[in-house]
């Protein structure tokens, strides 16, 4: 049949159909495309908490700002309450150094420990400390009374030695009575100047005294009572010291004896401590110069008022404080404990003293 015949046969023939492509492989490509997706974003997310959670093993506080009134209230708040606190302690220890103790004095050594802190003339002296001398020598722990008489003891053992001072003022003394006692030391006054005259003048018991406590097996030291006011008179008292000594056997020390006498007619009044001080040094070295052991004789106002006792160097001290333990910061040879001992042999009272082992 030609193409005419089957235009007419068939006005409008019946058209060939076209295949329709399908959508279903696009749309599960879609779906897994989104599935990838969605996988990756959960590995993603799951890896950026697991980070986190590596870096943060402890709960952070959330961080807080104050403003400066703030800052400036919780800073007074703060020392108030350090100021109540160290108020309390002070009170407790006060009170507890007040019950314990024998009066304000002791309560000031506690307080200001780097001062040497003593009562002088109706009002209290600070003096610092210095430690480049020779600090002390002993505890007053170890100090213990015996029969009347005080003893230096470590460990049970007695370290001290038992000595007394004597002068023309004791009168004539039973020194076979003093060494049966068990003295073993006497310090013994040689003499002084005259503090107007100026006069060297030897004690009026120096001979008797000497003698008789080295026919006693007493060893002997001797003391002079100063007052020089220049270097050159006191090497003419140690000058005249060691005239007198001549043929004696002095085994303790030579010592210059420096006190204040608070006289407005004595040479040495109103005299510095520098003076003070070059004068001792002199008499010392004078002293040690011809073998003999020299020291300086003083009280808590000597060492502190008196003479600069950083000056001093390794002297021996020989100090004076009664009382039955001592305050003293410096190494001391001998300490004068008494003015009120009594010894068999001597009539009246007598200075007690004991030795310490130095450091």
């Amino acid at each position: 049949m030609n193409e005419e015949n089957t235009k007419a046969l068939y006005p409008n023939p019946p058209q060939k159909k076209k295949k329709k492509k399908s959508n279903a492989g696009f749309i599960i490509a879609i779906v897994f495309l989104s599935l990838i997706t969605l996988s990756s974003l959960l590995v993603a997310y799951q890896s950026v908490k697991l980070y986190k959670d590596s870096l943060v093993t402890e709960e952070v506080e959330p961080e807080i700002t104050y403003t400066q009134q703030q800052v400036d209230d919780m800073l007074t708040l703060a020392r108030e309450e350090a100021a109540e606190t160290a108020t309390a302690d002070f009170r407790k220890d006060l009170k507890e150094t007040a019950e314990n103790s024998n009066g304000i004095v002791s309560m000031l050594r506690k307080m200001y420990p780097e001062y040497f802190v003593y009562y002088n003339s109706n009002h209290y002296e600070f003096v610092e400390i210095d430690h480049t001398i020779p600090q002390a020598n002993f505890v007053n722990e170890n100090i213990i009374s015996n029969n009347g008489f005080l003893e230096y003891k470590v460990d049970g053992e007695t370290k001290s030695v038992k000595g007394i001072d004597v002068s023309e003022f004791q009168g004539d003394i039973d020194w076979a009575k003093v060494a049966e006692s068990g003295v073993k030391y006497a310090m013994i006054r040689l003499g002084l100047r005259g503090y107007g005259t100026g006069k060297l003048v030897t004690d009026e018991k120096f001979e008797a005294n000497i003698n008789g406590a080295l026919n006693n097996g007493i060893e002997v030291g001797v003391y002079f009572f100063t007052q020089a006011i220049t270097p050159a008179e006191a090497r003419e008292e140690a000058e005249y010291v060691l005239n007198e000594l001549e043929g004696y056997n002095i085994t303790y020390p030579v010592a210059i004896d420096v006190e204040d006498l608070y006289n407005e007619k004595a040479r040495s009044y109103n005299q510095s401590k520098e003076s003070r001080t070059e004068c001792a040094v002199a008499f010392m070295e004078a002293v040690k110069a011809k073998g003999y052991t020299p020291a300086i004789y003083g009280n808590l106002n000597t060492f502190t008022k008196l003479v600069e006792v950083n000056k001093l160097g390794t002297y021996d001290k020989w100090f004076a404080l009664y009382d039955t333990g001592i305050y003293f910061p410096y190494e001391i040879t001998i300490w004068q404990y008494s003015d009120k001992g009594s010894v068999d042999g001597i009539e009246g009272t007598v200075d007690l003293n004991i030795t310490f082992p130095k450091n």
